[in-house]
């Protein structure tokens, strides 16, 4: 009486093979192939979680302190009220220069902002980050200075200190360099770059000063999701008078958000390999179990069984160790990378370094996004599939004759 084929079938007699225990070497290199391919997954799942959480913190310290989109007027005399820009984001006027901040013997180049009360109140991020003074001075009497904290200490002020700006101004066919004096009123440190680079004045003094023509000035409007800013400058353009400039904030970091996404690219694609190989271990695992199981494979296929069942039971034994590691390296890997502060601050204690210092970070962020998991366990359950498969076929292939000859 042939043996029935079916899906159930052979689902049992590949958990039943995999289940009971055999030779010693053979459960060994199984369990080993498990815990590799575990181990290579966890640290999938933790490095681009990792990756993940400084790209997100790049973009929460720098797009909470640049302009998402910037519209410049023909003419900075126009006073075009930026409410009419309030259906895309909020809109306020604001002043932007390059310059440079001196100080006795040092000097260095800065983006200079003007921005108003409402302006000071969109830029939370460095409200949140001052570290003495406060932004909000800006809006007082004139002559204020906000500044990042490295680059204060840089430069030996403190709070109340006299600082002069160096502006290029265009006088006819010329440009002629203009000393403005301020005082500094406050310094933050929001962990960037622009901790370095940038320096915030009140728009009242661009104004009283005339200092509009040493740069631009125009309407800022800060987005609430910034990365779609293609969407937000068509709706932009449909609002805008003619002969209006429009520029957003890629044209400046662009350039650095693109090398971070290329960068986790090819993180994962490097460690997809190391995957892959533990993957490719299934084969030598399920290739000694087919050999261990020669004998019962040959009275399966004498009983009446088709290659197609030997086929499809050797498979799910690989199937099963593939769920097993994957199972295991995402459960590793998640609990990893929710508490990647603390591991690392052990890694640390143990190797007595601080693997963080020079950087901007303080803590390790990680950003752990279900679409990852999802790819990152289906491509590893291919690397199995396309691993077991070559097991499977020799054990289909197998000769009932020839293995029951060898056997007695």
């Amino acid at each position: 009486m042939a043996l029935p084929i079916a899906g159930a079938t052979s689902l049992w007699i590949g958990w039943r093979y995999l289940a009971i225990r055999g030779r010693a070497f053979v459960s060994l290199i199984t369990w080993v192939s498990i815990l590799g391919l575990g181990l290579g997954v966890a640290v999938l799942v933790v490095v681009i979680s990792v990756m993940n959480g400084f790209d997100a913190e790049l973009h929460r310290r720098i797009l909470g302190t640049v302009p998402h989109v910037v519209l410049v007027p023909p003419n900075a005399d126009d006073a075009t009220d930026p409410a009419r820009f309030s259906p895309v984001g909020d809109a306020f006027r604001f002043f932007e220069a390059d310059g440079m901040v001196a100080r006795s013997s040092g000097v260095e180049a800065v983006a200079i902002y003007g921005i108003d009360a409402q302006g000071i109140a969109a830029m939370d991020v460095v409200a949140q980050k001052m570290t003495s003074g406060s932004i909000e001075a800006l809006t007082g009497p004139g002559g204020g200075l906000v500044m990042g904290s490295p680059l204060a200490m840089h430069l030996g002020l403190a709070v109340g200190d006299p600082v002069t700006l160096v502006l290029s101004s265009p006088t006819n066919d010329s440009i002629v360099p203009r000393l403005e004096r301020f005082t500094l009123v406050g310094t933050f440190e929001i962990g960037a770059e622009l901790d370095y680079g940038l320096v915030l004045i009140g728009l009242e003094d661009v104004r009283a000063r005339g200092l509009a023509g040493t740069g631009k000035i125009g309407v800022r409007v800060r987005l609430a999701d910034p990365i779609h800013v293609d969407l937000a400058v068509a709706e932009l353009a449909k609002l805008t008078p003619p002969g209006w400039q429009i520029t957003d904030w890629r044209s400046n970091y662009g350039e650095l958000f693109r090398a971070v996404r290329l960068e986790k690219s090819m993180m994962f694609m490097l460690l997809v390999l190391i995957v892959a190989i533990a993957a490719f271990n299934i084969v030598s695992a399920q290739t000694m179990l087919v050999n261990d199981k020669r004998t019962d494979i040959a009275i399966l296929r004498t009983m009446g069984a088709s290659e197609g069942l030997v086929l499809r039971l050797v498979l799910v034994q690989g199937i099963l160790v593939a769920l097993g590691g994957i199972g295991f390296g995402l459960l590793l890997g998640l609990l990893l990378a929710n508490h990647v502060t603390e591991t690392v601050s052990l890694l640390e204690s143990l190797i007595g370094a601080r693997l963080l210092d020079g950087s901007y970070f303080d803590t390790i962020p990680s950003v752990v996004l279900p679409s990852d998991i999802a790819l990152i366990a289906a491509v590893s359950f291919a690397f199995c599939v396309v691993s077991a498969l070559h097991p499977a076929r020799r054990a289909a292939a197998l000769n009932p004759a020839e293995a029951l000859h060898e056997a007695s």
